[in-house]
């Protein structure tokens, strides 16, 4: 069966680029393209079945979270891969929780990319990797959550809605201490407040 990939990409140039790459993988016949994902949704509705989805992540129009959630909508079964010239892990970590597969730095080597699309394709990628612009791959589990047992301690207690004074009463430590933990766990989850946190610490599993 012959795959077909959707490229949502609004650069011309590394569109193009794009599409050559991937013509070791599915043939030159094997991609479609988009410049927005509004673009990209319609010509879904025309195209046979997707094998998977190439997703910038600044896009005119809906991007980000609002992009990944309208092609899961759209296509729930099919894997998106989120390309993007970020490489804050607060992007990376947006991602994975939306539900990519993988977030590649548009600086990764065709070499890397190929790799990337082929194992979402056969099915291989047990855990979204993020793949940095130097080709350093790490799974989403590993590279953002390296918390110690004192961020542990906070995280739980925030997850059971406590406030930064009632947890510094339950562990002993100064209120200053406990917002400095919490806004650490801010960045590493990529989140700007305490609902968003607990969110995503119940969507991680954490």
């Amino acid at each position: 069966m012959n795959k077909t990939i959707l490229v949502v990409e609004d650069h011309p140039l590394y569109r193009a680029a794009l599409v050559h790459m991937l013509e070791a993988i599915v043939g030159n016949q094997g991609t479609i393209t988009a410049n927005s994902a509004e673009e990209g949704l319609r010509m879904i509705d025309r195209t046979g079945g997707l094998s998977a989805i190439l997703l910038d992540l600044h896009l005119p129009g809906a991007k980000g979270v609002e992009a990944i959630k309208a092609f899961q909508i759209k296509c729930p079964s099919v894997p998106i891969i989120m390309v993007s010239a970020s490489e804050d892990r607060r992007d990376a970590n947006m991602a994975f929780r939306a539900g990519v597969m993988a977030f590649v730095s548009k600086g990764a080597s065709a070499e890397t990319l190929i790799d990337v699309v082929e194992r979402v394709l056969a099915g291989t990628l047990n855990k979204p990797e993020w793949v940095t612009a130097n080709g350093k791959v790490s799974n989403s589990d590993e590279h953002a959550f390296k918390l110690n047992d004192r961020q542990r301690e906070i995280m739980a207690l925030l997850v059971k809605g406590l406030s930064n004074k009632e947890i510094a009463l339950q562990l002993g430590l100064a209120e200053i201490t406990i917002k400095v933990h919490v806004s650490a766990l801010f960045r590493l989850l990529g989140v700007v407040n305490r609902t968003q946190a607990v969110i995503a610490i119940r969507q991680l599993g954490l």
